[in-house]
């Protein structure tokens, strides 16, 4: 049965490999190769040799973390246990079948290599601790692969219920923070090389599993047998408990409760004030505490902006702190931006009530400004008082203000404009991933968010050129002024598009991927795009956003500040008289990129739209 269960494996791998997911593989294998080389080439850092033991186990550590958290993100294994629920396979036969076809793939080819490490580690201190790394290395895998599996059960019965949807929003704003702040671990590498880490912390990564092997080596090369053995058994024990657990864990979830997105008779009576708009604003607040996906966003946005801002203070900064409400708001409206498509095809409630576009944007967009605007005031006053920079006070609430009214506008908007389809909300997915890409639709939010805080932050840029503080209250208004504009107008847009593409739309999320992948049937500008301008687009992205933000905005508001740290910051490194011209080239780079970017995007907008209207006057009417 092993050998049957590998075919299949592998013929689902051929399929994804020739189908869109292709490139997302060869990017991950080429990655994951890049780290699994610089895992391999810790073991010669020229450093002492405990420090060379403690860094090898931290990065043991990240990839065991990385495979805990793959099932969140990855998606449920290829073959699933419930696949097989009609067939009298034992539970355990089949648990070792479904371990087999575990190892084949790409993430533990990839893993296979990165832990390679402990037997290069072993190399110099002689045959014996080569041995125990082998072994080591063979149980380590086996048992990073069982707890990935243990994950994703675990996931599977959590996925539907509120506490999933918070945990996972409190993972995601910890990768998104450790993904946008991670070159602050570049530089306390440097200083880790020289001073090694602490006796405690020391201590801790050694006594995780990922650390075993390595302590068993080290004993090996100190004669200390019974440390060298004793860590190599005791993984063997831990595997054994975990393939146990996996076994049983294969029947039927009964873990979590399902999530009851509607209600009883007598409290889904509309009660409050009559009209439209106030039944779908009561509506959608408590979406927002029932829907997992909802859950989620209500907790990345505030975490993410927390554990962001709070990176400068290792440097001794305060100055991101009062900007803690406008991260809170900008990132709210980016893990919001599928409305529409989260929904599925309840949009039809929508499209066959006459009128009910406009209250059903507007209703909208009141819910999303009640449950983010209070939380990014709050932090906005929090952060600014703990700053103790009170200067920054205009600043602040200008930029918060303003990203607040033109996330409220743009959301409507880029949901109905931008949708993305994905699995009805009855239809149970484990992973975020399967709700559909929204990479595209995430970047055009965060920039235009930014954007709309342009005409606001230009006054208090005015007044600290003109060396006219109270100049710089004049944001505020401006703000609440560019947001109320984003907020009628954009919403206004939003509901004309529910009205003159809603069967369109419906047909979309209706059809959704096997839709999409029909001939013609594309469902994006980004789907039509060459395959050399989409990874054009790309990179122009990326750079524009690491010359504009990391290297631009952020120079900016330290010299603002008055509180400099160079770290990697390039116009930082230079002569006094040379930082603001740098910081300029900066955000020459960076806009133009970002607008090479856009212009790439339209010209794909375009070309989309006029496919669509030829297509539309094809069809009889």
């Amino acid at each position: 049965m092993v050998g049957v269960l590998i075919r299949m494996k592998l013929a689902v791998l051929r399929r994804a490999a020739s189908g869109p997911r292709a490139n997302n593989m060869a990017s991950g294998a080429v990655l994951g190769a890049i780290g699994a080389a610089g895992t391999i080439a810790i073991t010669r850092l020229d450093t002492a040799p405990d420090t060379v033991l403690d860094l090898l186990a931290v990065v043991l550590a990240t990839w065991m973390l990385g495979w805990v958290l793959a099932p969140a993100y990855a998606g449920q294994p290829a073959l699933r246990a419930e696949q097989f629920a009609l067939l009298p396979i034992p539970p355990r036969r089949l648990a070792f079948g479904l371990l087999a076809t575990a190892f084949v793939g790409v993430p533990a080819a990839v893993t296979l290599l990165a832990f390679a490490a402990i037997v290069v580690y072993a190399l110099p201190f002689g045959p014996a601790a080569v041995l125990l790394a082998l072994l080591g290395t063979a149980l380590l895998l086996t048992f990073v692969v069982l707890l990935s599996r243990l994950a994703a059960v675990a996931l599977g019965a959590l996925v539907r219920s509120r506490l999933g949807g918070a945990i996972s929003g409190l993972i995601t704003a910890g990768l998104l923070a450790v993904a946008s702040s991670g070159w602050i671990v570049f530089v306390a590498l440097e200083s880790v090389l020289v001073t090694g880490f602490s006796a405690e912390f020391s201590a801790v990564v050694r006594a995780l599993p990922s650390g075993w092997p390595l302590v068993a080596v080290r004993a090996a090369d100190e004669g200390d047998w019974v440390m060298a053995v004793v860590p190599v058994l005791g993984l063997a024990v831990l595997v054994a408990l975990l393939w146990l657990v996996w076994a049983r864990a294969l029947g039927p979830n009964r873990l979590a409760r399902p999530v009851v997105r509607g209600s009883d008779a007598e409290h889904a009576v509309p009660r409050g004030p009559a009209g439209a708009v106030p039944a779908v604003f009561r509506k959608e607040l408590r979406f927002y505490w029932r829907d997992p996906l909802r859950i989620q966003s209500l907790v990345v946005a505030p975490v993410f902006a927390v554990l962001t801002c709070l990176v400068p203070l290792f440097f001794g900064s305060t100055a991101f702190l009062p900007f803690l409400g406008a991260l809170t708001a900008l990132m709210g409206a980016v893990t919001s931006i599928n409305w529409y498509g989260q929904e599925g095809t309840a949009l039809w409630l929508t499209l066959v009530t006459p009128g009910s576009e406009r209250p059903d944007v507007r209703g909208r967009q009141l819910a999303w400004l009640v449950w983010f605007a209070p939380a990014a005031l709050l932090l906005t006053v929090a952060g600014t008082v703990l700053s103790g920079r009170p200067e920054l006070w205009p600043w602040a609430l200008t930029a918060t203000v303003a990203v607040l009214g033109g996330a409220a506008g743009l959301l409507p908007w880029l949901s109905a404009d931008q949708l993305v389809p994905g699995p009805d909300p009855r239809q149970h997915k484990d992973s975020p991933l399967d709700h559909g890409d929204l990479t595209g639709p995430a970047f055009v939010m965060m920039f235009l968010a930014i954007g709309t805080t342009g005409p606001a932050l230009a006054l208090p840029v005015l007044a600290e050129i003109m060396d006219r503080p109270a100049l710089a209250w004049l944001g505020v208004p401006a703000g609440l002024l560019t947001g109320t504009l984003c907020y009628l107008l954009l919403g206004a847009l939003a509901y004309r598009i529910l009205a003159n593409r809603g069967p369109e739309l419906l047909y979309l999320l209706r059809r959704g991927r096997e839709h999409q992948g029909q001939a013609g049937a594309e469902a994006s500008a980004l789907d039509t795009m060459p395959r050399s301008r989409r990874r054009l687009l790309l990179v122009s992205v990326m750079a524009g956003c690491i010359a504009l933000f990391p290297q631009a905005v952020v120079p900016t508001l330290m010299k603002l500040s008055g509180e400099v740290a160079q770290v990697w910051f390039l116009a930082l490194h230079l002569p006094q008289e040379l930082q603001w011209p740098m910081i300029a080239v900066m955000y020459l780079i960076g806009f133009a990129l970002l607008g090479l970017a856009w212009r790439l995007y339209a010209n794909a907008q375009r070309e989309f739209n006029r496919k669509r209207a030829r297509k539309g006057a094809a069809l009889p009417a």
